[in-house]
């Protein structure tokens, strides 16, 4: 027998999602909801980055909840961003996982990046003014005075390498920009897990940061492209090496000659610029 007073009930039930609060109070829970989630996505995405947790490591929603003092809204939204930036990943029973770091995504990240880091080079050298350029200069300054054995952390020489490279490419746009963060929040977690922090490796990365400021100061756009795309190549080289010695880096190797085909190999200064 049908039950109609079930049938009116179900016909007068909202079929949609409940209207927001408009109140202050409902902006307010709104507004610290938000706060949540990027507090939450941040810590997660540095933790991952930075190898604090690893790969293949199961995240659970409901102990981060408990420990980050947080509903767990703002972890689920998070994971969401964290899967859009391919840090974590869900499996069929709903799992999240930090994703695994293969020699064939390493490939691809630094392959991008030689070729957007190029276009970004190519727009940036000819627009640098000579201000400009005095940044650049201090930045690597700052960067030199950070870098081990100095007296710094290992975070500040991290921030301000950031920092100078991004000044490399300030007149690069906003969508170029974009990728270009987007490759380095994909590359440093692997190269973090890959790469001791020797003095072999800062060496190296000392006399290619001087190079490319000689080669900005002088506006010469080809040698600039030439060193940063070796710089990255070298280093994605060195990642791939230590997680598959037998794997062949064939995105990185073709993305390298399409980026310095035109650009003869320069000579390498053998120290600092004064």
């Amino acid at each position: 027998m049908l039950d109609l007073n079930r049938i009116d009930r179900d016909r007068k039930a909202p079929t949609s999602e409940p209207e927001e609060d408009p109140s202050p109070a409902g902006a307010a829970q709104r507004k610290n909801a938000g706060g949540d989630i990027h507090r939450v996505h941040s810590l997660l995405r540095r933790r991952i980055i930075f190898g604090e947790i690893a790969p293949g490591e199961v995240l659970n929603q409901v102990h981060l909840a408990r420990d980050l003092g947080v509903s767990r809204t703002p972890v689920r939204e998070a994971f969401r961003l964290l899967q859009a930036e391919n840090l974590v990943e869900t499996n069929h029973q709903h799992r999240v996982r930090v994703t695994a770091i293969t020699p064939a995504d390493v490939d691809s990240v630094y392959a991008t990046w030689i070729v957007v880091q190029a276009l970004g080079t190519a727009l940036t050298v000819p627009r640098i003014t000579p201000s400009e350029m005095r940044a650049i200069r201090r930045t690597l300054d700052e960067l030199e005075t950070h870098t081990p054995p100095g007296t710094a952390s290992s975070t500040e020489w991290d921030d301000s390498h950031v920092h100078f490279h991004r000044a490399l490419v300030m007149h690069a746009g906003p969508m170029i920009l974009e990728t270009i963060d987007s490759c380095w929040s994909r590359s440093e977690r692997a190269r973090r897990t890959c790469i001791s922090a020797s003095l072999h490796s800062y060496g190296a990365s000392h006399e290619e940061h001087a190079g490319l400021v000689d080669a900005y100061a002088q506006g010469d756009v080809a040698k600039a492209i030439f060193l940063s795309s070796r710089q990255l190549a070298r280093v994605a080289r060195i990642v791939i090496g230590n997680i598959d010695p037998g794997y062949e880096p064939v995105a990185v190797r073709d993305a390298l000659k399409m980026a310095t085909s035109n650009a003869p190999e320069p000579k390498l200064p053998s120290g600092r610029r004064t």
